[in-house]
């Protein structure tokens, strides 16, 4: 393989080869250092890249080949991860200034799996300060950009991640989803989004934001590739196949979004369609989305507030003015007024749970515009139809579905009941095959 087949193999393809040994494990992760090399800092989606450690496990796994040893079913894969979950060696600030310098003792669970199966880890990636933002503009570690475009957001909070997955800087990467924080990097870089089931992935490792809604995902550029990735972490092994043909789908109706958007989404449904699904559509009756939002909001600031109670303590940490604002907020709430929120969430899982009675699972815009300028105001609906899955720890799938008018990526969502991640995935393949996935940003 030359390099550009070594990236366009992606995760799943790129193991077989280097199991099979006719790409070792050092060709590919070479390829991938190369493109970080000359890529990857006008892009700054990379914090730390361990080249060194990275050239080490490669070489280790193709001596074990070479000796007649078994490969995992990651052999050789080179993968980033977001900057809030723990590689050993390397740096773990979770984009906060303030913990510049602090190194993980050891990977995170996800990690150790990722690494047991093979994968090899290129380093760590930027993203928004703690977690919590929408445009992964970092005001310690610089502005990560969207390969796209340059001049607009890859959003947050895993902007890096996203990036690097779809400039072909990486062959798939972690981030993490509170409130959307994978999907909506996915749906604005153009690449695939997951958040798994809550639970379904271990959470030892990772720096929290707000407890109750943090997802471990994974973004990559096939559904197949983030399957792969899923697979290797997953609670239990290998997720179980799913029959896709007579699945109900309920497609969301009444969604305040750009029509570019929602006519990708009558696209995917068409899709959805001519692979034997029954396609109605649904309308999210009795659910105020913005509402929802805002809870799902007040609950991430709260439980922030709480996990960096040290940082938001101490003027002198360094912290910025936007995240101490947030999370001062957070902490300042009333009891009751957090405890309506709470409510309010699960007043949105108790009727979604509902719809699930009736259908397998929901379809709707990943957003509900494409990705903005850094100079454009966030837009206060970014995340209101991803909020849905963290509330109720529901999974959920962002897949590309074209491009805009303007040449930004559009992105869809596949959302199905706790524990249809296999059905959510083989829904996204579906879509996948007949829009296709995008190619690797800039060639």
């Amino acid at each position: 393989m030359d390099p550009e087949g070594i990236v366009a193999a992606g995760v799943a393809a790129l193991a077989t080869e280097v199991r099979a040994g006719r790409v070792t494990a050092r060709d590919a992760v070479d390829v991938y250092l190369a493109r970080i090399a000359r890529e990857g800092s006008g892009l700054n989606a990379f914090l730390a890249v361990a080249a060194g450690a990275a050239r080490a496990a490669a070489d280790v796994l193709d001596a074990r080949r070479r000796a007649g040893a078994p490969l995992g079913a990651l052999a050789g894969v080179p993968l980033a991860i977001k900057d809030n979950i723990d590689v050993a060696a390397l740096p773990a600030t979770a984009g906060i200034g303030a913990l510049r310098g602090r190194a993980a003792a050891r990977d995170a669970a996800c990690v150790a799996r990722l690494r047991h199966a093979g994968a090899v880890i290129l380093g760590k990636t930027n993203m928004d300060e703690a977690g919590f933002g929408a445009t992964n503009d970092n005001p310690h570690f610089g502005r990560c950009l969207n390969p796209r475009r340059r001049d607009c957001t890859p959003g947050g909070s895993s902007g890096g991640s996203a990036a690097a997955v779809a400039a072909g800087l990486a062959a798939a990467a972690l981030g993490t989803d509170t409130l959307g924080s994978v999907r909506i990097p996915a749906a604005y870089c153009g690449c695939v989004g997951f958040k798994p089931t809550r639970g379904s992935l271990p959470a030892g490792g990772l720096m929290p934001l707000a407890p109750s809604l943090d997802q471990v995902g994974v973004l990559a550029r096939s559904i197949e590739d983030c399957a792969s990735v899923f697979d290797a972490m997953r609670e239990g092994g290998a997720t179980p196949s799913a029959e896709l043909a007579g699945t109900t789908i309920g497609v969301v109706s009444g969604l305040d979004a750009d029509p570019e958007i929602a006519a990708a989404a009558d696209r995917a449904a068409a899709a959805l369609g001519a692979a034997q699904c029954t396609v109605t559509p649904v309308a999210l009756e009795g659910l105020d989305l913005a509402r929802t939002r805002r809870a799902g909001l007040l609950v991430t600031e709260r439980e922030g507030a709480e996990a960096h109670a040290r940082l938001i303590a101490d003027a002198r940490t360094g912290i910025s003015r936007e995240l101490l604002e947030g999370l001062a907020y957070g902490a300042a709430q009333p009891s009751e007024r957090v405890a309506n929120a709470r409510e309010l969430l699960g007043q949105t899982v108790k009727h979604l749970d509902e719809l699930f009675a009736s259908y397998a699972l929901l379809l709707l815009p990943t957003t509900p515009q494409t990705a903005f300028p850094f100079d454009a105001a966030v837009p206060p609906n970014q995340a209101e139809f991803t909020v849905l899955a963290n509330a109720g720890g529901f999974p959920a799938l962002s897949i590309p579905a074209g491009l805009s008018s303007e040449a930004l990526p559009i992105g869809v969502q596949l959302v199905g009941p706790r524990g249809a991640d296999a059905l959510v995935l083989a829904a996204g393949a579906a879509v996948e095959r007949a829009l296709g996935a995008l190619p690797v940003a800039g060639g």
